[in-house]
C-alpha cells in the first residue's frame, strides 16, 4: 500500500457487503416459495420425488424449530395428567431411538413438583451435560441423551411439508457449510420426518457451487443465483 492511500471506510451498508444468511432468504427464497410455481420447481432442483399437485399443496416454513415446537405442544398437553405423561416419556423415547423406560424417575420426572423436565428447557431446567452425567452412567445412552437436546435446539433454515415428504433445506451464503451442523440437522429432520410419518428429504441452497468448502458435503443443492432468476420469471 502506498504511504498516500487513504482508509476510507464504506459510505453504507448494502447487500453487497450483507453476510447474513436469514437476509438473503427473506429477499429471494421466501417469494419465491410463496408461488405454487416456484414450489415446483424448487422441489424438482432439490430431486425430491413428489407429484406437482403436492408441490403446490406443500406448506411452507421459514427459520423455526419444528422438532422442539411439536414436542412442546405434546409436552404441555400431557403435562399433569400421570398416565398420558407416561405414555408421552415411552413415545418420545422410541422416537429419540431410546430405550422405552429410558430415564423415567432419573431423568424426565426430575423437574420441581415431579413434573417432566423438558430437554431443551434453558440454564439449569433442561437436560443440561453435568445433570446427563450424574444421571446416566451409561456413555452411549448418555451421548443419545445429549443428542435429544441437540436436535430440538436444532433450527430449520426451510421446512417444506408435502403430503409424503418433509424437506429440510439449509441456506449457506458467505459461511462455511458446517460437518456440525449438517449432522445435526440430518438427526433432527429424520426424527422429525419419523414424528410426522413422512420420508426424509434434505438439500441446501448456497453461493457457489465451485466452492471447496461445499464440496465435503455431496446433498441436492441450488445456487442463490439461480433462485434469484427463477424468481425474475415467476414474477414475470
Amino acid at each position: 500500500m502506498s504511504s498516500q492511500e487513504q482508509f476510507q471506510p464504506i459510505s453504507d451498508f448494502s447487500f453487497d457487503i450483507n453476510r447474513a444468511e436469514r437476509s438473503q432468504q427473506v429477499r429471494w427464497l421466501v417469494p419465491l416459495l410463496a408461488q405454487p410455481e416456484g414450489r415446483i420447481w424448487f422441489l424438482e432442483r432439490l430431486r425430491c420425488l413428489r407429484t406437482p399437485e403436492e408441490a403446490r399443496e406443500a406448506k411452507v416454513f421459514h427459520l423455526c424449530f419444528p422438532l422442539r415446537d411439536i414436542f412442546t405442544a405434546d409436552y404441555y398437553q400431557c403435562r399433569g395428567h400421570p398416565q398420558l405423561e407416561d405414555q408421552f416419556i415411552a413415545y418420545y423415547n422410541r422416537l429419540f431411538g431410546l430405550p422405552e423406560d429410558f430415564g423415567v424417575q432419573e431423568v424426565w420426572r426430575t423437574a420441581p413438583g415431579g413434573e417432566i423436565r423438558h430437554p431443551a428447557a434453558g440454564g439449569r431446567a433442561g437436560w443440561y451435560d453435568d445433570f446427563l452425567r450424574e444421571r446416566v452412567p451409561d456413555q452411549t445412552l448418555q451421548t443419545q441423551a445429549r443428542n435429544v437436546r441437540r436436535m430440538l435446539g436444532t433450527e430449520a433454515d426451510v421446512l417444506l411439508l408435502t403430503d409424503r415428504h418433509a424437506v429440510l433445506v439449509e441456506c449457506k451464503y458467505k459461511s462455511e457449510p458446517s460437518t456440525e451442523q449438517y449432522e445435526r440437522h440430518q438427526m433432527m429432520g429424520k426424527t422429525l420426518a419419523r414424528r410426522l410419518g413422512k420420508a426424509f428429504h434434505f438439500g441446501m441452497v448456497v453461493q457457489d457451487q465451485r466452492d471447496p468448502r461445499f464440496a465435503r458435503i455431496d446433498v441436492p443443492h441450488l445456487l442463490w443465483s439461480e433462485i434469484r432468476s427463477r424468481l425474475d420469471e415467476v414474477r414475470g
